[in-house]
C-alpha cells in the first residue's frame, strides 16, 4: 500500500565545524556498528513517498495507522518505525518507539517524532544521532525544525568518541540553527573530559558549513619565568570572504596585559597580512638576576607583508617590521633563531619578469637591534638583467646592470653603477659540454664623505672575466643484489681568469666573502656583492660519481670531490683580511646515499690542501619509517681560525669556529603511545642549546602531548628557560593548553603533527 507521506530529518551538523576547532585528519572512531547513511539525492518538490508496512488500518477520514516494519522513503530520506500514524488532512505523521530517521548526512534515533509533510516542520523527543561529517554522535532531549530555515535543540550533547567511551563530550542547554544564513548559536556550553568540566562559555556561534565564522577561539594557557602565568583568549573575526582578523588579549602575570592583532586579506591578484602587538607598561622589575631595563615602558611590534601581481608580468612585495626595543624578540620569542635576530628587514620590491629581460626595483632598510652594527640602506637599488641564448653562430648573450644608492648615518655612503655584459658559446653533446665565456665588468662610484676616509670620491673599476667550463659524462651498467643500476663518472674542469686591480679606495657597501663549499668551485667570484671582485688565475678540478636505479632513475648514491688550483696569489681581500698565498684551496668532498630502506645519509668535509687538518665538516643521518619512526643524527664542525665577515658591511673578520651535535627523533611505542626528544648541544661552548623530551598519546577521538623543554634564547646569555607544555586535542572540537605542534615541527626534522 502506498500513501503520500513527506518527512524531513533533524540535522545536528551544528557541531561539525565549531568556531574553535581547526580540523585535522585522524583515524575515526567506530561510533556505532550497523549505522549506515543513505546516498545523497538532490531534493525535489515532485518526489513521491513510498510507504511499506506489514499492515495498514484506516481509522478515520484521512487518518491511517501503519504497523510492523514501517518504512517510509522519499528521495534521499528514510523513516523506519514499528508503528506510525498519518493524518492526510493535517499532513502530519506521528511515530513512537524505535524510530530511525536517516539521510546522507545523519542517522537519528528517537522515542517520539511528529512531522508535517505540508510545512516540512516537526519535532522529536529523546533523540540520539550520528553524523557522517566528523564521525560525530550525540543526544538531545528535544529537537524541532521550522521548515528548511531553522532547527532548535534542547539539552544537546556532541562527541567523536566511540559509544561506551565518552572520554569527552560537549553539552549545551539550547542550540539554534539558521540554515539560510548557515549560522548556529549555542548557550550554556560545557566541555567535559571524563565527566570533569574543563571549559565553559555562556554563548558561542559557529558555522554550519566549511566557511569561516566569527567567534572566540580556544584560550591558551601556560607559565614561564619570562611572563609568569600566561593566558591568551583570541577572537576570530570573519570580515568577508577575502578578509579576516584575529584579536588576542594576552594576560601575563609578571608583565601585564598585551593586546595582539592579526589582519589578513586576499584578493585575485595579491595577498598580505598585518600584525601588531602592544604591552602597556611592562610590569616586570627583574628579569632573572638582571634588572629589566624596560620596566614601566610601553612595548610594541608591527609587521606588514604584502605581495601582489599585475598585468604585463609586473609584481611587487612589501616587507616591513618594527619592534620598540632591542630585547623585544628575546623576551617574547620562543626560539634561538628568533631571539638571535639582529636586523629587521624593511623592503619594497617591484619586479618585472619577461622572456628575456628581468627588472627589480628595490627600497631596502633595516631596524638594527641588539647592539649590532647598522647595515647600509639601499635607496634605491635598480637591477636589469637580460639573457639571449642560442643566437647566431650558437652564441649566448647576457647583461646585468645595477644602480644602487647606499645611505648610512656615519659611514661613507654614495652611489654605485655596475654593468656586466657577457657572451658565451655553449657546445654540448650527449656526453660532453664545453662552454667558454667572456665578460667585462665596469663599476663607477659617486661617494659622499661622512668621515675622513675618502681619498677618491669617484673611483671606478673595469675588469675582464674569462672562463671555460667543461665536463664529460661516462656511464656503465652494474648489478648489485640482483638489482640493475647505472653508475656514472662525471669529471669537470672550470678555468677562471680575472686580473688583479687595486680596489682599496672602494668602500664596502654589500660585499662579503662567500662560504666555501663544493658549489663555490665553479663560481665566477669568491665575493658576494659588487664592491670587491676577486682576482683569479685558477683551475677547479672535480669529479662526481652517481649510482642510479636503472628502472626509476632514482639516485641511490652520489660522491663528489674537488679542489681549486691557484696559479698565483689572491691579492684582493676585504679590509683587515689576509691575502691568499696557498697554491690550492681546501679539498671539498660531498656524499649522499640511501643507505638502506628508510635510511639516508649526507656528508660534507673540507680538508686543507696538505690533507693534514679538517677545516669544516657536516654529517647527517636520517631515518623515516612508514609507521612514524623518526631519527635525526647530525654533527657540524668548523675550525676556529676559519673566519668569514660578520655581515655585509663589517670590515672585521670574526672567528666562526663551532662544533655542534644534534640528535632528535620520534619513537612510537605502540599504536597509541609515542615519545619525542631532542638533544642539541654546542660542544665548542660546552652549552646545551635545546633539550626536549615529550610523550604523546593518540586515540580515535582525542590526543595529548606533554613536552618538557630546556633552552636558551641567546647563546651568550647564561640564563636558561624551562618550559612545560601540555596540549590536549579533542578531535573534531579543538585544542586546549599550550600548542606543541609548531614547536616539534621546528625542533624535530620530519615531524608532522597531522
Amino acid at each position: 500500500m502506498r500513501k503520500l507521506i513527506a518527512f524531513s530529518t533533524v540535522t545536528l551538523s551544528c557541531f561539525s565545524v565549531p568556531v574553535f576547532a581547526e580540523l585535522n585528519e585522524w583515524q575515526h572512531c567506530d561510533l556505532a556498528r550497523g549505522v549506515t547513511f543513505l546516498t545523497y539525492v538532490a531534493p525535489s518538490d515532485n518526489e513521491l513517498v513510498d510507504v511499506q508496512a506489514d499492515s495498514a488500518q484506516l481509522v478515520g477520514e484521512g487518518t491511517s495507522i501503519f504497523s510492523g516494519n514501517v518504512v517510509v522513503t522519499r528521495g534521499g530520506r528514510e523513516l523506519t518505525a514499528e508503528r506510525a500514524t498519518y493524518n492526510q488532512t493535517s499532513g502530519t505523521v506521528t511515530a513512537r518507539n524505535k524510530i530511525r530517521l536517516r539521510d546522507s548526512e545523519i542517522v537519528l534515533d528517537a522515542e517520539q517524532a511528529e512531522w508535517s509533510m505540508l510545512s516540512d516542520e516537526g519535532a522529536s523527543i529523546g533523540v540520539e544521532y550520528h553524523l557522517r561529517q566528523n564521525h560525530a554522535r550525540g543526544k538531545a532531549n528535544y529537537a524541532s525544525k521550522q521548515a528548511a530555515a531553522e532547527t532548535h535543540l534542547q539539552h544537546a550533547s556532541y562527541t567523536t568518541c566511540a559509544k561506551g567511551d565518552n572520554f569527552w563530550d560537549l553539552q549545551a542547554t539550547t542550540v539554534s540553527l539558521d540554515h539560510e544564513e548557515a549560522v548556529g548559536t549555542a548557550k550554556d556550553v560545557l566541555v567535559r573530559i571524563k565527566d570533569v568540566p574543563v571549559f565553559y562559555t555562556p554563548y558561542i556561534t559557529f558555522p554550519l558549513n566549511d566557511e569561516r565564522k566569527s567567534g572566540f577561539l580556544v584560550p591558551s594557557m601556560g607559565s614561564s619565568t619570562e611572563t609568569g602565568f600566561d593566558l591568551q583568549t583570541p577572537y576570530y573575526w570573519n570580515i568577508s570572504p577575502g578578509r579576516d582578523a584575529t584579536i588576542t588579549p594576552r594576560y601575563m602575570a609578571e608583565r601585564g596585559i598585551q593586546l595582539n592583532g592579526e589582519y589578513r586579506y586576499l584578493y585575485e591578484s595579491g595577498h598580505g597580512e598585518v600584525q601588531v602587538g602592544f604591552l602597556n607598561s611592562d610590569d616586570l622589575r627583574n628579569n632573572g638576576d638582571d634588572i629589566n631595563p624596560f620596566y614601566g615602558e610601553d612595548r610594541k611590534h608591527f609587521t606588514f607583508k604584502h605581495t601582489s601581481t599585475f598585468e604585463s608580468r609586473w609584481s611587487n612585495e612589501i616587507d616591513y617590521n618594527y619592534v620598540s626595543d632591542d630585547a623585544y624578540l628575546e623576551d617574547f620569542g620562543s626560539n634561538l633563531t628568533l631571539a638571535s635576530t639582529t636586523h629587521l628587514n624593511r623592503r619594497f620590491n617591484l619586479r618585472y619578469g619577461g622572456d628575456n629581460w628581468r627588472f627589480t626595483g628595490r627600497l631596502q632598510g633595516y631596524q638594527t637591534i641588539t647592539g649590532a652594527q647598522k647595515h647600509y640602506q639601499r635607496l634605491p637599488q635598480l637591477i636589469l638583467e637580460g639573457s639571449y641564448p642560442d643566437q647566431a653562430l650558437g652564441l649566448s648573450y647576457g647583461l646585468r646592470t645595477e644602480y644602487s644608492d647606499f645611505d648610512h648615518d656615519i659611514r661613507v655612503d654614495g652611489q654605485r653603477f655596475d654593468i656586466e655584459p657577457s657572451v658565451s658559446l655553449p657546445l654540448q653533446t650527449a656526453s660532453t659540454f664545453f662552454t667558454p665565456r667572456v665578460a667585462v665588468k665596469y663599476t663607477q662610484y659617486r661617494l659622499d664623505e661622512n668621515d675622513d676616509t675618502i681619498t677618491n670620491d669617484s673611483p671606478s673599476r673595469t675588469l675582464p672575466f674569462v672562463s671555460v667550463d667543461s665536463g664529460v659524462f661516462f656511464e656503465r651498467d652494474m648489478t648489485l643484489s640482483d638489482t640493475n643500476y647505472i653508475q656514472t663518472l662525471e669529471p669537470r674542469a672550470f678555468y677562471l681568469y680575472i686580473p688583479e686591480r687595486n680596489q682599496g679606495d672602494i668602500p664596502i657597501f654589500d660585499s662579503s666573502l662567500r662560504t666555501f663549499n663544493f658549489g663555490q668551485l665553479f663560481s665566477h667570484d669568491r665575493f658576494s656583492g659588487t664592491d670587491r671582485v676577486g682576482d683569479a688565475n685558477q683551475l677547479s678540478l672535480a669529479v662526481t660519481s652517481r649510482v642510479l636505479d636503472a628502472q626509476t632513475g632514482r639516485e641511490k648514491f652520489r660522491v663528489s670531490l674537488g679542489q681549486i688550483q691557484y696559479f698565483r696569489d689572491r691579492d684582493v681581500v676585504l679590509p683587515r683580511g689576509t691575502e691568499g698565498t696557498r697554491s690550492g684551496s681546501d679539498f671539498v668532498a660531498e656524499v649522499a646515499a640511501e643507505v638502506a630502506k628508510n635510511w639516508t645519509a649526507r656528508g660534507e668535509i673540507q680538508w686543507s690542501e696538505n690533507w693534514d687538518a679538517s677545516n669544516y665538516s657536516a654529517a647527517q643521518v636520517r631515518y623515516r619509517s612508514d609507521d612514524g619512526k623518526i631519527l635525526n643524527l647530525s654533527h657540524r664542525y668548523r675550525r676556529d681560525d676559519e673566519s668569514t665577515p660578520e655581515g655585509p658591511e663589517d670590515d672585521e673578520l670574526t672567528p666562526k669556529g663551532l662544533e655542534q651535535v644534534d640528535v632528535s627523533g620520534r619513537l612510537p611505542l605502540n599504536k597509541q603511545w609515542s615519545v619525542v626528544g631532542r638533544y642539541y648541544r654546542s660542544i665548542r661552548d660546552g652549552k646545551l642549546l635545546e633539550g626536549l623530551a615529550g610523550v604523546e598519546y593518540q586515540s580515535c577521538c582525542w590526543s595529548t602531548r606533554l613536552v618538557v623543554r630546556d633552552y636558551i634564547n641567546d647563546v651568550s646569555d647564561e640564563d636558561r628557560n624551562l618550559a612545560i607544555l601540555l596540549q590536549i586535542e579533542l578531535k573534531g572540537l579543538g585544542n586546549f593548553g599550550q600548542k606543541t605542534d609548531s614547536l616539534l615541527e621546528k625542533s624535530i626534522l620530519g615531524f608532522d603533527a597531522d
